[in-house]
Order: structure tokens, then C-alpha cells, then sequence
């Protein structure tokens, strides 16, 4: 099975010596979305079935919302043992808990576990790598029903990491039966509404 959770990298924020507050800008998320579009055009990065390609012109995406970009504190997880996570298939890739992440939404306090993929773990420029697969409110009616993915970049050095659910995605196997994909771990499942990032069309690319 190919490997699902597709790593976009082409607009991820550097964390250098300006503060996180000063760094995050919508021209980055801007910048995203057209990458993403572009890749879902592409006949050869494209997880669309060819039908729906061809069909395709844009992705639908929430309103950038500058309040779900947010420097969240993070913690290093106890338990970091590797193991194998369950996937929509019998695929099971080697992840291990890095980070626990800890901000608000609103008056909720929300904590989240960013995964570490071991397949990536001794790439260089990898490193600080960490992927958040992540349910809330809006799965089933606005975004796809078995959750989305986000992506951060971890400073080892820094105490806040930037989190932004504008650049949050559906998995591949929302567009196609054909790929294997990470589910959301129950601790990742919100009861909150995350309107950002990627909306999703059940009817549309239904299978």
C-alpha cells in the first residue's frame, strides 16, 4: 500500500531566533494551498482517481483563521517506545509519542500527542519532524469523517512550537481506497470544532 500521509514540507515555517508570534503570516498558508492544489492536479503527486482529477480545480478550504495558528507548549512524552500504529489497512507503520502539545481553544484546555515516524527518524533534516493526526467536531460534516492530519516542526530549544490548523489535511484515503492511512488515536479526538485547513465533500469522492 503507498504510504498516505503525504509530507508538505514546501511552506513549513523555519523556527529561527523571531519570536513564533512574529513569524506566522496567512501568505504562508496562501502559499500552502496553492502547493496543495497543484499537487492534487498533478497526475503523477495526485491522490485523486483519474476521473476525479481531471474533474479537479480546487480544494475546498475553510476561511484562514488566524486564531487556530497557535504557539502551543509542548512536553516530551514518557512513554516514547515505538510501536506499530493502526492504519485503515493492515499496514502498520512504526511510530513512536514524541510530544505532548498543550494550548486553549476558547475556554478548553486541549492537549494533543504529535506522532514521530521512525521511517523518518535518522533522516537528516527530519529530525524535528512530527506528525498530529488529530479528530474533532467538524469530521463527518465539514471535513472527512475519519479525521485529519497536521504537521510541525519542533525546536528542541524553544518552548512553544507552532501549531497551525490552517495547513490541516484529509488523508489520502479520503480520496481513494487505494491508500493505507494512519487512523486517529482516541486521545486525539477533540470535542471541539477545528474550522480550518482542508474542508472534505462525502458525496463527491465517496467509495
Amino acid at each position: 500500500m503507498i504510504y498516505a500521509v503525504r509530507l508538505f514540507l514546501i511552506t513549513t515555517l523555519a523556527l529561527g531566533s523571531v519570536p513564533l508570534e512574529a513569524q506566522w503570516k496567512s501568505k504562508e498558508v496562501k502559499s500552502w494551498q496553492k502547493e496543495m492544489n497543484t499537487s492534487f492536479k498533478s497526475e503523477s503527486e495526485s491522490p485523486l482517481k483519474v476521473k476525479d482529477r481531471i474533474k479537479f480545480k480546487r480544494l475546498p478550504f475553510f476561511k484562514i483563521n488566524k486564531r487556530l495558528a497557535l504557539n502551543v507548549t509542548w512536553k516530551r512524552c514518557s512513554d516514547s517506545s515505538w510501536f506499530e500504529m493502526t492504519t485503515t489497512t493492515d499496514r502498520k507503520p512504526i511510530y513512536r509519542k514524541y510530544a505532548t502539545l498543550f494550548f486553549s481553544i476558547g475556554d478548553d484546555d486541549i492537549e494533543l500527542i504529535a506522532f514521530q515516524p521512525k521511517s523518518l527518524f535518522h533522516k537528516k533534516s527530519w529530525e524535528n519532524y512530527l506528525f498530529v493526526p488529530f479528530g474533532d467536531k467538524s469530521n463527518g460534516n465539514r471535513t472527512y469523517g475519519g479525521g485529519r492530519y497536521v504537521e510541525i516542526r519542533l525546536d528542541l530549544n524553544k518552548k512553544l512550537v507552532l501549531l497551525d490548523f490552517n495547513k490541516s489535511y484529509n488523508p489520502y484515503c479520503a480520496y481513494s481506497e487505494r491508500y493505507s492511512c494512519p487512523q486517529i488515536p482516541i486521545e486525539n479526538i477533540l470535542d471541539n470544532k477545528i474550522n480550518a485547513g482542508v474542508k472534505y465533500s462525502a458525496n463527491k469522492y465517496h467509495h
